[in-house]
Parts: C-alpha cells; sequence; structure tokens
C-alpha cells in the first residue's frame, strides 16, 4: 500500500507539471514538461547529441560523482552524529558543548556557511564531505539522542543488577533502543546529502550533477537542465528509499511493526 500511494503521488505531480505547462505561458523553449525529460533520455533526434544513448552516457559520471560526495557526507554526518549522541549520553557537560554547535549548524543557512567551509578546506572531497555532513549531523545527533534516552529503566536497572558498566549499558541497550530513531534521522539526512552535494557541485566543483546544472543553464541546454533536476530528485527518492528498505531489513524481528503487536495484544 505505501508503494502504490507513491507511486500515485508522483502520477498526481508529474500530470500536474505536464499540464500546467502545457496550459500556461511559459516559454518552451526555457520550460521543459516530463515528456522532454522522457525524449531526451529515450528518443533519437531531438536533443544533442542526436542519439539518447550518448546523452544518458553523459549523465552517468555525473551521478557518479554526485553519489560519491553524498556518500562520503552522510559517512561523516552519521559518524560524527552517532559520536556525539554517545558523548551527550555519557556526560551533560559534553552535551552542553555538542549541542549548541548542532544549532548553530542546523540555524545557520547552508549557501552561507558554504563559503565558510570551502576557504577553510578548498574544493575537494572533504569540503564536499564537510558540506553534507552538515545537513546529516543534527538531525542524526537529536534522534539518536532521543533513541537513547528511550531505553526502558526497567532494562537499565537490571544491566546494573547483574553488574553491568556504563559500556554495557550503551551497548547492550542504549543503542539498540536507539535503531528505530537511528533510521528515522536516515531518512531526513539521506536524501539531504543529495542536496547539499549538488550544492558543493554547483558552487565550487567543475564535476557532478551541481556543476552541470550551471554549465546547461550557460550553455542554454534547457533539456539537458530539466533532466538533471529530475535526476537529482530521483537519486534523493532513492536515497529515502534505500534508507526505508534497510530499515525494514535491520529492524525485522526485532521491532514488530505496531499493528503486529496490537493484534497480538488482542488475542491474548
Amino acid at each position: 500500500m505505501p508503494i502504490l500511494t507513491t507511486l500515485a503521488t508522483l502520477v498526481v505531480l508529474l500530470v500536474g507539471w505536464q499540464l500546467t505547462v502545457s496550459m500556461s505561458h511559459v516559454s518552451s523553449y526555457l520550460t521543459k514538461t516530463p515528456l522532454d525529460v522522457f525524449d531526451y533520455l529515450l528518443v533519437d533526434g531531438r536533443f544533442t547529441p542526436a542519439a539518447a544513448a550518448d546523452r544518458r552516457a553523459a549523465l552517468v559520471p555525473m551521478i557518479g560523482v554526485t553519489l560519491l560526495h553524498a556518500s562520503v557526507g552522510l559517512a561523516f554526518g552519521v559518524s560524527l552524529g552517532l559520536v556525539g549522541s554517545i558523548a551527550m549520553s555519557v556526560s551533560r557537560g559534553l552535551r552542553g558543548t555538542f549541542l549548541p554547535i548542532a544549532l548553530v549548524l542546523q540555524t545557520v543557512p547552508l549557501i552561507a556557511i558554504a563559503p565558510v567551509i570551502y576557504a577553510v578546506f578548498g574544493a575537494g572531497i572533504v569540503t564536499a564531505a564537510v558540506i553534507a555532513g552538515v545537513v546529516t549531523f543534527f538531525p542524526l545527533l537529536m534522534n539518536v539522542t532521543t533513541g537513547m534516552a528511550a531505553a526502558s529503566a526497567e532494562t537499565v536497572d537490571l544491566v546494573h543488577a547483574y553488574g553491568g558498566g556504563r559500556v554495557t549499558l550503551l551497548w547492550r541497550v542504549q543503542l539498540p533502543s536507539a535503531l528505530p530513531y537511528l533510521f528515522a534521522g536516515l531518512k531526513i539526512a539521506a536524501p539531504a546529502t543529495i542536496s547539499a552535494a549538488t550544492l558543493y557541485e554547483f558552487l565550487f566543483s567543475f564535476e557532478g550533477l551541481g556543476a552541470n546544472l550551471l554549465t546547461s543553464k550557460s550553455y542554454s541546454d534547457y533539456g539537458l537542465l530539466w533532466t538533471l533536476v529530475v535526476v537529482t530528485i530521483a537519486l534523493a527518492l532513492a536515497a529515502y528509499g534505500a534508507v526505508a528498505l534497510a530499515e525494514r531489513l535491520a529492524l525485522a524481528g526485532r521491532f514488530p511493526p505496531p499493528s503486529t503487536v496490537v493484534r497480538r495484544g488482542g488475542a491474548t
């Protein structure tokens, strides 16, 4: 049912996009429809280069670069968020250190902080990772911290009763209880890293989807421009779907669906 709902929503959005452009007075040269994007990807002869296969082949390295930037940034942000969450659960003093930093990073617009990051690290994978990590850090930090605090008092007391220390409590109780919250944060962060990686490429790079968004506009290649926008959105949706699938696989059996719990409770 969720898949059908998602597909239906996408169909409605695509139809709305097609009708809005077709029925409005906007320039067909500047504004492309879903059918135009379809033609760019699959129909020979309409766009440059003439062969659709060549146009698709040109997209592959762009997508690869953006996925690399986004993946490194996501890994960096997740790692930093987990470290921050553990530190905040261990010490109130560290909580007072990490939380203001997280709030500042969340409050300042990414477009404003990106030039500062670039000035410090220069162009390259490190800057891409930091920019993408900035948008990942806060949702992971807050969600995992909340999940670790959600461990039941009875379980915590049981660990202490058997002589378990802080490390045992963290590894056996708090981190497992935070898994659903971790995936909730990843569902926010993973699509956002695609946007962050594209922003880095748009501002500071000559590679990837973001850089080619800029060059396609400069060369008035609007077929490519709109196709790149669609591809970027598709990558963000795919990132969300990959996290949702990983969540289902990782939590199967450990955290049964609420509906299952209700049915079992009713049966007993």
